[in-house]
């Protein structure tokens, strides 16, 4: 596929318009939980991390030294990842029948989609699997083709830097295993060419065994029990998570995904049927840890990514009134949704505001800050992780100390090197987590210090308490 034919000009226009667009609100709105907890892993690099494998960190890193810590140097990786992830899918459309504009509409439809218009913009481990799925498939077709030594060990660089991604990375192992068993290409599980490839994957997956045999396999038992956590079937929680991925990828284009995957698995296109394989892997192993844990709609991103644009090829064919409204609908919300991010203009009730998150906390830690007198004697505090992740972000232009007080085993204990205890803690309290300080702390005494709102546009986005707790002993 040469992209400077002239025939992929609209495609380009449009995914260079919507990277610019990215790149223009980024420094616009703060930071999320997970986004400035993936800072923070730039900010302290290690081997791994209790929470994922550590290349998210690394990349972070890199583009952080390069544009700054700032909300923008932390989201132009996602950014650029974006960009080069819509690429992949429209190669792997047009490669179908050669049809450009075909491709490109499974390009908008995977645009229209509420929540990768998100992880197009904050870099997280799953934005990082965007970037390798589709390489890892094109790599394979070129083994069953050609089994040359340069392509087995690309296989082993792709799924090694996988394996840092994340830990459900594994999971690609079983379709690539599938299709092989399929194609009755036996010879390649004992071909010497893949010798190669599995040394060089163990080797760049390494720095995550030896980070868990220092740490006690730690960050392993922690994403066991993560993902499958619960011994008993929830229902509630199974259905709570199918509705989860409704609203966040688009009512009208998730129908779409399986019908794309009905579709792929009946494909005589290797591409295509090897993709089904790794989406019915994938959809079936997150759909099975739902019915034990309420799944994040994150979790299940990658399946979308890939069958959204497939469902939307094949459904081009049957209904192209459907698609122009499916897709329509998405785009038109998702240009609400940017255009309020930027500018903030929709008014919303007190403490409803799609800001809530992401907004404030650069006014709240200057507030906790005029309260300390002492660094080496008191301290910032907080009592829930995600309040922890962008307290410390944005606390990084003054010389106090932030804590998360907790009895949760995380990572915030391996960086957390000095005892709070004998400090005076300042502790955050916001309307949405908060303690009873009293009850929850060993205090000498507790001293309520300030309470402000965070206020957008005349409506509350956030109350918050600063409590003092006196010669802090531990919790209760």
């Amino acid at each position: 596929m040469n992209l400077t034919a002239k025939e992929h000009t609209n495609f380009l226009y449009f995914i260079c318009f919507v990277a610019i667009l990215r790149l223009f609100l980024a420094p616009m709105t703060g930071l999320g939980v997970d986004e400035a907890h993936y800072v923070l892993y730039a900010l302290n690099l290690d081997l791994s991390y209790f929470d994922h494998p550590p290349l998210v960190g690394w990349i972070q890193y890199i583009f952080t030294s390069i544009f700054g810590t700032g909300e923008f140097g932390a989201r132009v990786g996602a950014i650029v990842i974006g960009f080069i992830t819509s690429i992949f899918i429209y190669k792997l459309i047009y490669d179908i029948n050669k049809n450009s504009t075909q491709a490109f509409i499974a390009v908008l439809a995977l645009h229209a989609s509420f929540l990768f218009n998100a992880l197009f913009i904050m870099l997280m481990p799953d934005t990082l699997l965007f970037l390798l799925v589709l390489p890892i498939i094109f790599t394979v077709i070129e083994i069953e083709k050609n089994n040359t030594l340069g392509m087995w060990i690309l296989l082993g660089i792709l799924l090694g830097f996988a394996g840092l991604s994340k830990y459900t990375a594994v999971l690609f192992i079983i379709p690539i295993i599938i299709y092989f068993v399929i194609r009755k290409r036996y010879e390649l599980f004992y071909t010497p060419k893949i010798i190669p490839s599995i040394l060089i994957a163990l080797l760049i997956i390494s720095p995550v065994i030896i980070w868990n045999i220092q740490n006690e396999w730690s960050s392993f038992a922690y994403q066991s029990e993560h993902v499958v956590g619960d011994k008993g079937i929830n229902w509630n929680g199974f259905f709570t998570s199918l509705g989860a991925q409704l609203g966040a990828y688009n009512p009208f284009l998730v129908p779409l995904a399986y019908f794309g995957l009905y579709k792929a698995l009946r494909s005589k296109n290797s591409t295509i049927f090897l993709t089904a394989l790794f989406g019915l892997v994938l959809i079936a192993f997150f759909t099975y840890a739902s019915l034990y844990k309420t799944a994040l709609p994150h979790w299940s991103a990658l399946f979308y990514m890939l069958f959204i644009p497939i469902g939307t090829y094949y459904m081009l064919n049957i209904s192209k009134k459907y698609l122009n409204f499916a897709i329509g609908f998405g785009l038109i919300l998702s240009t609400i949704a940017y255009s309020e991010l930027a500018f903030k203009f929709i008014p919303q009730p007190d403490y409803q505001s799609l800001h809530r998150d992401i907004y404030g906390w650069n006014e709240i830690m200057k507030k906790t800050n005029e309260q300390i007198t002492d660094i080496k004697k008191e301290a910032i505090a907080v009592t829930n992780w995600t309040l922890a992740s962008r307290a410390i972000y944005y606390n990084d232009n003054y010389e106090s100390q932030v804590y998360l007080i907790d009895d949760r085993n995380d990572q915030f204990d391996i960086w957390e090197k000095d005892s709070t205890i004998g400090k005076d803690l300042i502790v955050i309290n916001t309307k949405f987590f908060k303690k009873d300080i009293t009850k929850y702390m060993k205090c000498d005494k507790v001293i309520l210090l300030n309470n402000f709102d965070i206020i957008l546009n005349a409506n509350k986005v956030n109350t918050i308490k600063l409590v003092k707790c006196k010669n802090f002993q531990g919790l209760r």
